[in-house]
């Protein structure tokens, strides 16, 4: 869990601020009571408040997500969760019907023609190893080797003069630099003055209530944030 909780820090240090407020809401509408955490209670009941992410709601899950050694989730395990929601990573359709952190066989079929993530069939290797599922399909690939089928594919559709084209960088230009550090409170480094350097929202919680925005679907607010095509690839 600690690779995928990097990989969500990472997306949402070099957000841009407007997605950044988008994913600290999600943050701030778990954590009911304020105390900027959120209990097994809190988790359980906001998950249960979504349909597409009851498959979420369960004590096994919030303890995967949280921190070894801690009873609640921090900020950083909320922005991992919005990773996992936004980002479709599966739970083994087999007989574990656990969450899947890496490797996984997927139905070729299912992938091609799914209407959305929900339909598509995914198994851990464990239970793909041993045959402890039950599908009707027969080709499944693993998700390394699925996406590398599926850009070689698009490539052979390309002419081959446009496979070798590349643009050479322009004299004098320079790469893309991050952020404006100075909206976030985001480290993880040492402080030298011996402030917290744990991780927190970048937008602090309203002191009205009734001036939060309610959050209807978890599907809304990721519609709107697109939080990782809008970052153009900056961590690749």
């Amino acid at each position: 869990m600690e690779e995928l909780r990097q990989t969500a820090f990472a997306y949402y240090k070099d957000a841009p601020e407007q997605i950044r407020r988008w994913v600290d809401e999600f943050f701030l509408e778990m954590d009911h009571d304020e105390d900027d955490r959120v209990s097994l209670h809190e988790f359980l009941t906001y998950m249960e408040m979504h349909e597409d992410c009851t498959h979420l709601s369960n004590p096994r899950f919030f303890d995967e997500l949280k921190k070894e050694g801690s009873e609640e989730l921090d900020f950083l395990d909320v922005v991992t969760l919005f990773y996992i929601v936004y980002s479709g990573k599966p739970f083994c359709n087999g007989d574990c019907k656990k969450f899947v952190k890496g490797v996984y066989f997927t139905c070729v079929k299912c992938f091609d023609h799914a209407s959305d993530a929900a339909n598509t069939f995914n198994v851990c290797t464990a239970c793909y190893v041993d045959g402890k599922y039950v599908h009707g399909h027969k080709k499944f690939l693993d998700n390394f080797l699925l996406l590398q089928t599926k850009r070689m594919e698009a490539l052979n559709q390309l002419p081959a003069s446009s496979i070798h084209e590349s643009k050479s960088p322009e004299p004098g230009g320079t790469s893309e630099t991050s952020n404006n550090s100075s909206s976030r409170r985001l480290t993880n480094e040492p402080s030298s003055s011996g402030a917290s350097t744990e991780v927190v929202p970048v937008n602090s919680r309203p002191k009205n209530r009734t001036g939060r925005k309610a959050l209807k679907t978890i599907e809304v607010l990721l519609a709107l944030g697109n939080i990782f095509a809008s970052t153009q690839c900056t961590i690749m």
